[in-house]
Formats: structure tokens, sequence, C-alpha cells
């Protein structure tokens, strides 16, 4: 399978075409816009939205390894429970299924201009959910997820070739890019594709 997340984001913007084919999907929080084709939980009853449900409240009315791929558009900033959003997220997957993940970066001012948002994320947040990855280890949740990309912003390569060059920069060294060179430069967001292991 391709991965789903540069399909989401295009370079235009959010994609408004039905990308799924014969693959189902739920968008968390979908709100008054949801990914065409997608089932949307939202607490709220929007137009798009196809289950009214706190997201908070566990577990969420949706049956096991329901769906090819959750999609989670700035959504885990705003959970009471970070770990135990994870763990439904991947509940609801089939296994192999895909969850594509995007969140403000700490540095970012959207990631503080939101009175509701609890969390703040850097490259590596995630990777106490990532198998193999030495976060993994402290053992917070038995669940495990692959990785599948991870971007500093939207999933594409920006035209101008410095931009480019210092995204690359960024994504062979984060660690001093989170630590050091985000307080000159930072990001709006952070965007994961992970993979539901069994």
């Amino acid at each position: 399978m391709d991965q789903w997340a540069p399909r989401i984001y295009t370079p235009q913007g959010f994609t408004p075409d039905n990308i799924l084919g014969e693959y189902t999907a739920l968008e968390l929080g979908c709100g008054d816009r949801k990914l065409p084709g997608a089932v949307g939980i939202d607490i709220l009853k929007f137009p798009s939205v196809d289950i009214v449900h706190d997201l908070s409240i566990f577990p969420w009315p949706i049956q096991n390894a329901r769906f090819d791929l959750v999609f989670a558009n700035h959504l885990l900033e705003h959970a009471n429970d970070v770990v135990r959003t994870m763990e439904e997220i991947h509940r609801v997957l089939k296994p192999g299924g895909r969850a594509v993940i995007q969140v403000p970066y700490f540095r970012s001012t959207d990631a503080y201009g939101d009175p509701t948002h609890k969390h703040f994320f850097t490259s590596k947040t995630l990777d106490f959910f990532i198998e193999g990855a030495r976060p993994a280890e402290y053992g917070y949740t038995p669940i495990r997820f692959k990785k599948i990309g991870f971007w500093y912003g939207w999933p594409h390569h920006p035209h101008n070739p410095l931009r480019r060059a210092f995204k690359s920069f960024m994504h062979k060294h984060s660690q001093f890019y989170d630590q050091y060179l985000s307080v000159y430069v930072p990001v709006k967001c952070l965007t994961w594709e992970l993979e539901a292991i069994a």
C-alpha cells in the first residue's frame, strides 16, 4: 500500500476527492469537514458527523478492527489521555491498518493559541508507541505501531531548493532540530503515518 498522508495532504491542500477506493476510514474529531468517503466521529452533530461521541469516553462505540485507516487531524493535542486515545486508534484499526496523525509542533504558535490544547509534541513524542523505538521500552502501553512515515509539516518536498535542503537536514538530525534550530525556524505541524501491529 502506498502512503496515505501525501494523498490526504496534497500540495494544493486537503484532498477534495474520495481517495479511499475499497478501503474503510474513520476520521476522529472531523467537525464540519470530513475526509471524503470516511466515517466521521465528533462530539458535535455537524452534518458531516456520522457518530456523535465524546472521544475522551472509552471505549469508543466502534467495533474492533473495523477500519483500514484512521485519520486524526489536529486531534491528539485536545485529548485528555493521549495513551488511551492511541490504544483506541490501534483497537479500531485492522491489523496492518494505518493511522495518519497530524498535530501542531510544540514550537508553533498554533500549539499555544488554542486554550483547549492539552498536549505538545516533538518529533519523538509518538515513539512511545512505535515498535523498536527506545521510548516504547517504558511500557506505558502494550500496543505498537510501525512508523511508515514522519514529516515536519506536510508530507511533500518544498519547490524551493534551499527549503528542500533544510527540510532534509531537519529529518536527518531531528533531535538537533527539535532542541536547537526549531527555536529560530519552527514548523507549524508534525505528521505521522503509522501501521498497526497486531
